[in-house]
C-alpha cells in the first residue's frame, strides 16, 4: 500500500487518482450498512462520486489506515 501518500490531502488524493486503502473500503461499507439498519441512513453516505460525503470519509480514513502503516514501517526499521 501506498504509505508514502498518507500526507497528501483529500483533494489532492482526487486529482492524483490515490486509489483508496482496502481498510477504508470495508469500513465506510460497515458504517454504512449500520447506519441504515439502526438509524434509517441518517448519515446517506453517499460513494462514488465527486465529493460525495462518503467519498469524502473514505479518503480521511485513508489518511488514516496509511498513516499508521508508515509509523508501523519506521518502528520496524
Amino acid at each position: 500500500m501506498a504509505a508514502r501518500n498518507w500526507d497528501l490531502d483529500p483533494g489532492k488524493r482526487w486529482e492524483q487518482g490515490v486509489p483508496h486503502h482496502p481498510e477504508s473500503v470495508r469500513l465506510i461499507k460497515e458504517i454504512d450498512e449500520l447506519d441504515w439498519k439502526y438509524l434509517k441512513g441518517y448519515f446517506d453516505f453517499k460513494i462514488g462520486g465527486d465529493g460525495d460525503n462518503g467519498e469524502t470519509l473514505m479518503f480521511l480514513l485513508d489518511m488514516i489506515f496509511e498513516r499508521r502503516e508508515a509509523a508501523r514501517a519506521s518502528i520496524g526499521r
